[in-house]
């Protein structure tokens, strides 16, 4: 299976490298606790905070990377660049999304489609496919060390949380 070739198609389609640099901006000139008033805020896991954005025809996921992780230097954060960059690119693993990457001097973003919890009835075969990603993600020296949370959008399903990715040692 594929990734939806629906939803990758319009997630690049509303894909606005300068509108979304300006909201990351925004969003980085505020403090964590400011961040978490707003009310586009959708939630943060230990790593990340993530904010709404309303695309043209896709509503976005933009998961800005806490201080925390930023802090782990730039060997680390380059190093998981490059494991995203290689995970992303996959296309023959299902439950990996479009996404890009934002970043900057003092900032990271991961921007995904804004996925919803995944129905009960799209629960079924869920775990096969989580099988087939990491074993994909395996055969090029990757690992996702992390639950993986599940969302879905265009009846696509999908993880959104990358922050663990690493290479295999």
């Amino acid at each position: 299976m594929t990734r939806g070739n629906d939803l990758q198609a319009r997630f690049y389609t509303s894909f606005d490298g300068s509108a979304l640099m300006s909201f990351v901006q925004r969003l980085v000139g505020l403090s964590e606790e400011e961040r978490r008033g707003l009310d586009f805020f959708l939630g943060e896991g230990f790593h990340f905070q993530s904010f709404e954005y309303k695309a043209q025809s896709l509503p976005m996921a933009v998961n800005l990377a806490k201080p925390s992780f930023l802090r782990q230097g730039d060997l680390a954060l380059n190093r998981w660049k490059k494991a995203m960059d290689i995970a992303r690119t996959m296309e023959q693993v299902s439950l990996i999304p479009p996404m890009e990457i934002i970043s900057g001097k003092n900032y990271l973003a991961v921007v995904m489609p804004k996925g919803a919890v995944l129905p009960r009835n799209r629960e079924r075969g869920i775990d096969d496919l989580l099988r087939d990603t990491a074993k994909a993600l395996s055969q090029v020296g990757l690992a996702l060390d992390d639950y993986p949370q599940l969302r879905e959008a265009l009846g696509v399903p999908f993880i959104i949380d990358w922050s663990d990715l690493n290479f295999v040692t």
